[in-house]
Order: structure tokens, then sequence, then C-alpha cells
């Protein structure tokens, strides 16, 4: 096997279209085609599954591409760290939940290290390995990974003042109200309907959005009721919407980077102000 066969493959796995692999890459289709063919043959299985007018990863192809796209992707990292300078490059970070305070900790970060690029994703089905640093309130499975657990927050009620009692308040004051959340697969979604679950009744969801601030905007409205992290989200509100804690219900906060022994300095530093911030 050769880099850049497998880089054809990665490629052609993604596209499922061995022309525009080959555009790519300037070269004739059946260089791809011939590339893969002589992979195949050296592993003995079939990679693609070919009709007239397609080719399509196999079952034992998807698992390949999944092994070798992270390999690729380690590479392509210690290439870049041989070249960069120790106070430039580019950093990749997946932030999952409380972007803000995560946000905070990368402006601080640019102001030492001016010359770092960040890019920045949100989302959470994604593998942690194609990142830098992933900030995330779900467990890893990853060896190549190094993980600190940034903060354990509580999970409270909030609605807009006037629309519950601020007192006391009861799965009947809640199984007819209205609930606003972020889109299923997010934790909050998760915990709206295990705390409902567990006050006996499953909670009428109004609004979902995959946006925090569209979230908090719909509760200052008064659109419904929301269960909402209380330190990643703290002084987001105004006066005019009440916390209540309902139970014990946390969420906790971890900060991943990846492993090794030859990491540049500014992916540390990130790393530790991003665990300083949350821990403050």
């Amino acid at each position: 096997m050769e880099l850049l066969q497998l880089a054809y493959f990665c490629d052609a796995a993604e596209t499922q279209n061995f022309s525009k692999t080959a555009k790519k890459y300037n070269v004739p289709p059946s260089n791809i085609s011939q590339s893969v063919k002589r992979l195949e043959t050296e592993l003995e299985v079939t990679l693609f599954e070919r009709t007239a007018n397609r080719v399509a990863l196999s079952e034992r192809g998807r698992v390949f591409y999944t092994d070798v796209k992270r390999a690729l992707t380690i590479l392509e990292r210690s290439r870049d760290a041989l070249y960069n300078g120790e106070d430039e490059g580019c950093l990749k970070i997946n932030i999952q939940v409380s972007r803000r305070l995560a946000m905070e900790a990368i402006e601080k970060f640019q102001a030492c290290f001016p010359r770092v690029d960040i890019v920045t994703r949100h989302e959470p089905e994604t593998d942690p390995m194609e990142f830098d640093l992933v900030v995330t309130d779900k467990r890893l499975n990853a060896d190549d990974l190094v993980c600190t657990e940034a903060v354990s927050e509580d999970i409270v009620i909030a609605f807009k003042r006037g629309l519950l009692s601020e007192n006391n308040i009861t799965a009947d004051d809640l199984k007819n109200k209205p609930f606003i959340t972020m889109n299923a697969g997010n934790s909050l979604y998760e915990a709206t309907r295990e705390i409902c679950g567990d006050m006996g009744f499953a909670p009428r969801i109004a609004l979902q959005s995959e946006d925090p601030l569209y979230v908090r905007k719909c509760i200052e409205l008064g659109l419904g009721v929301a269960f909402v992290p209380s330190y990643s989200w703290r002084g987001e509100f105004s006066s005019e919407v009440v916390l209540k804690k309902i139970g014990e219900y946390t969420r906790h906060i971890y900060v991943y980077r990846r492993n090794g022994n030859h990491l540049p300095s500014y992916l540390i530093a990130l790393y530790e102000m991003l665990v300083q911030e949350y821990a403050k």
C-alpha cells in the first residue's frame, strides 16, 4: 500500500465517483480504477460495489475507509508539525456545547497566539479524531485523546416571569406547558425528556432549534418553558426569566485534546485555557 494509493481510495470513497477523483488529482480515470483494483487485490477484499453508473463502498470498504481516513489525518498533522513554528499554525476545534465560554477562552488565546488560525465546528455527530480539541458533554471512547472534566453544572427550569409559579413547581404545573429545547440528539433535549419522564409525563415539545441563542430568545418571549444549563448559560437571560432547580440533574462538560509526544505548544496552551475558563 502506498500513501497516494490510499489518498485515491479515500477521495473515491467520499465522491463515489472515480472520474471526480481523477479530476482532483489530474490523472486519467483509469489510474484511479487500477489503483483501487490493486488495493483490493492486495487486501483480498472488495472495497467498492460497482454498477454501470456509479461506485459505492462495500461493507468492508466502509470499515477500511474509516481507519485509513484517520491514519491519513494523523500523518497530515505530523507533517504540519514539522513545518509549523511553535507560534503559528492552525487548530480545529469541535465545540458541541457551551459555545460562549469556549469562545471567550479562544479570544484570550488569540491575543497570545495571533498567528494561530482557529477553525471551529459545532456538529455532535463527527469523528473526534478529525479535531485537535473537542468540547462536549459526552464521554468519548478514543485511546488517542486526553480528557479533562472541566465542569459539572445543574440543569434548571427556565421560564418567563408569570408563566409559572416561582415556588413548588409540580408535574401538574409543567405537563400542559409547551417546552422549548435544542434539537433531538442534544443533551438538553435528552435531559428534557428524562426529567419530565421522572415526573410522570411526556413533554409537549413545541419549539426546537440547533441554535442556543434562538432557544434563549424564545424563553425570553414567554413561548414556553425549558431545561437549561445553569453555568454555561449564566448571565444570558434578563431579569424577566426565572431559573429554578428541580431535582438533582446535572450535565458534565469535558475538554478533549489529541494525544502525542510532539504536540505544538499552542495546542496545549489552548487546551489549558479552555479547562481554566470552565473552572472559574
